[in-house]
């Protein structure tokens, strides 16, 4: 059972790189969603930093050990958060639907992406405001003493597991956050053990990318010099970066397709995968 749901997850990961590697435009939407985070973080870093409010809030941290007398931060905070969510969810609900869309035939264009996206603008927007206050009550429990780092780790990875396929649930039906994560769960129950199996197996091949770029980094740095390896890797490493992170959207979408009986890339075999989940067989 093991094995075979490792050569499953293996297969699918397989396919995810192979897709990646024929529509390789797909890497633009996180490189726009990094960017686009990036901004976020200045548009509120900088008006803080130069109003003095940031430096306010770390010397009364310091001073008393809590920040909970001003309640300007906590709100600042929770809009950071949701801007940040937003972001993210936008573009790879995007990404996701791009994705999909070559399942069916389609090009898969940035334009339809980010089209699709914007239809699904009000979903994307319930779900940033939950993973928002999800973030915010992670981190205070991370912050608590008698709970700790541990304990909101491990709440944050069942978290994780349990809205796991929430993006292709947006694309494939605009659920809202609690209906997709009703769906979310359901999919996961068919599918955790290649979906986990499957982490591993990008983890693999995205550690088996970045050896071929520390190995050119570390000749480069020994023949020519520190700054010319720096040089020459830096692009590289964004560049694995964003393959690793498009191929692990790519891989939720080809599970979750499979799982639900969405449409699949007709050059896709799927006789090996007909027995991936139990349940489906009942169907």
């Amino acid at each position: 059972m093991f094995f075979r749901t490792m050569s499953r997850s293996w297969e699918f990961a397989k396919l995810s790189y192979s897709t990646l590697f024929e529509h390789k435009h797909l890497m633009v939407f996180p490189l726009i969603s990094t960017i686009a985070l990036v901004l976020v973080i200045a548009s509120f870093l900088v008006p803080l930093g130069l109003s003095g409010q940031l430096q306010t809030w770390v010397d009364s941290a310091e001073a008393q050990g809590s920040t909970h007398e001003d309640p300007m931060m906590y709100v600042t905070s929770f809009l950071f958060y949701f801007c940040n969510y937003f972001v993210i969810v936008f573009f790879n609900t995007a990404l996701v639907a791009s994705v999909m869309d070559t399942f069916e035939g389609g090009p898969g264009k940035l334009s339809f992406g980010l089209k699709f996206a914007a239809r699904r603008i009000h979903a994307i927007f319930g779900w940033a405001l939950i993973s928002a206050c999800v973030g915010m009550i992670l981190n205070a429990l991370e912050r608590n003493d008698k709970i700790g780092s541990i304990v909101a780790s491990l709440l944050g990875s069942a978290w994780s597991a349990l809205t796991y396929f929430v993006i292709p649930v947006i694309v494939t039906d605009g659920l809202g956050p609690i209906a997709a994560v009703k769906h979310s769960m359901r999919t996961l129950k068919d599918t955790w053990g290649t979906a986990l199996m499957g982490n591993f197996s990008m983890g693999g091949i995205a550690f088996l990318m970045m050896l071929p770029i520390i190995a050119i980094g570390i000749l480069l740095g020994m023949s020519v010099g520190v700054k010319v390896a720096i040089a020459v890797c830096v692009p590289l490493v964004i560049i694995a970066v964003l393959a690793s992170s498009t191929a692990d959207a790519i891989f939720k979408a080809y599970l979750f397709s499979y799982a639900t009986g969405k449409a699949l890339p007709a050059n896709v075999d799927t006789s090996s995968m007909r027995d991936a989940f139990s349940p489906r067989r009942q169907r």
